[in-house]
């Protein structure tokens, strides 16, 4: 029992630093959606998120289709490491169960 005991608590270990890292990467990205609105006949980019319980809409600039792919491409990204996260999660608390809470 020693053996896989060990190899819990490595795997323990290696999935605390997995996730510490994709904090620091999800930090890294904008969060929210891109939101397109037209003033005057021109069309500009926001980016909508929530600050506490209010929606904030940041200027980002008129909307150019390389900017606009750009951002998308970097949504996209935090989103997938979002999922990575919560996957990551998920594993720690199995593994907490199988040691039973025990951490040496």
């Amino acid at each position: 029992m020693g053996i896989i005991r060990g190899i819990l608590e490595e795997e323990h270990e290696r999935l605390q630093n997995l996730s510490v890292f994709y904090e620091k990467k999800i930090l890294e990205y904008p969060q929210g959606a891109i939101s397109i609105k037209e003033r005057g006949g021109q069309k500009y980019i926001y980016l909508a998120y929530r600050k506490g319980k209010k929606v904030v809409f940041d200027y980002i600039g008129k909307d150019v289709p390389e900017e606009r792919k750009a951002l998308c491409a970097k949504l996209k990204q935090r989103k997938e490491y979002q999922a990575k996260l919560q996957q990551v999660k998920e594993n720690l608390r199995e593994i907490e169960r199988s040691l039973r809470g025990k951490r040496t």
